[in-house]
């Protein structure tokens, strides 16, 4: 073999080595291009969620006539909770009996399905990683909290009145821990 000859062989064997590695480090590039953009198609369809939440004409409706219907009764919620008459073994079902009857009483049933509906939703699209969960925590989640905690009185009422022990459940079992008791006061 001549010299020449053995350039030509070594040339081969390192364009071969170079070549791989390029489609290596192209494909862990494009991996790696993919993963992004997957991230930031999340983040836009949770962004949608957030868009839709705060300008949707009915969810805004509703959201608004909850927060009024709040507003006017909260005294009267507050009373109930610090009466030191009522037995603490009762302040449960008291609070589920006040809570039912201002929301009957302020015709809320209609908007509260919009919102539970809404909730379940985006606890949807984070369960099948279709959303953003970072991002959909910070949007949602102190508001869907403080929701299911003031009207869960209302699911458990919907169970009842429907016979469907599992409406919204996913809702409850997302913001509330050991729920499977609640309704049992």
């Amino acid at each position: 073999m001549t010299d020449q000859e053995l350039r030509l062989q070594i040339a081969e064997v390192a364009g071969t080595w170079i070549a791989a590695l390029a489609v290596v480090i192209g494909g862990i590039f494009g991996v790696f291009q993919y993963l992004e953009h997957k991230d930031a198609v999340k983040v836009d369809r949770t962004m949608a969620f957030v868009e839709r939440y705060h300008s949707d004409g009915l969810l805004t409706e509703a959201r608004l006539k909850i927060t009024h219907s709040m507003a006017s009764h909260v005294d009267d919620i507050n009373q109930l909770l610090t009466n030191p008459e009522i037995d603490p073994n009762d302040i449960a079902n008291q609070y589920n009996l006040q809570v039912n009857k201002f929301i009957e009483q302020d015709e809320l049933a209609g908007y509260l399905e919009q919102i539970f509906t809404f909730y379940e939703q985006i606890i949807l699209c984070r369960e099948l990683s279709l959303c953003d969960p970072s991002v959909a925590e910070q949007f949602f989640d102190t508001d869907g909290l403080a929701f299911i905690r003031t009207f869960y009185p209302y699911i458990c009422n919907v169970r009842k009145k429907w016979n469907n022990p599992d409406k919204y459940d996913r809702v409850l079992n997302f913001y509330v821990r050991n729920s499977a008791n609640i309704c049992e006061t």
